[in-house]
């Protein structure tokens, strides 16, 4: 009995794993530096933010912590989302400079082939 309750936990935690979801796209650098995001001014966190298209805030809402992937999987950072990027198309995210930096492009107006999973 104790074993099959062992397998049954197990075969939870797998599904909890596998759940994640990963978006692949390009990330944009705000220009200018957004003051006005859309979830308010206590979103953001010292490692910078994110701005989703407006069909991924529907789905996922303010504060949503998001992994955010160098293309070479290399460098990472967690940010919450705290704006729409109403110009935004697809799986594209826009960021404060500090994600840019964070993942190794500081100063770099974007980067393609990111990957950000939640």
């Amino acid at each position: 009995m104790f074993s099959y309750l062992l397998a049954l936990v197990s075969l939870w935690f797998a599904s909890l794993v596998a759940a994640q979801i990963t978006y692949t796209g390009t990330l944009t650098s705000y220009t200018p530096q957004a003051t006005n995001l859309y979830c308010g001014p206590t979103c953001p966190n010292n490692n910078g933010w994110i701005a989703v298209t407006p069909a991924i805030i529907a789905i996922y809402p303010c504060g949503t912590l998001v992994r955010v992937w160098d293309p070479t999987h290399t460098l990472s950072v967690v940010v919450p989302i705290c704006d729409v990027y109403t110009t935004g198309t697809g799986d594209d995210i826009e960021a404060n400079p500090a994600v840019l930096a964070a993942l190794g492009a500081p100063g770099a107006a974007s980067i393609s082939g990111v990957e950000y999973d939640i």
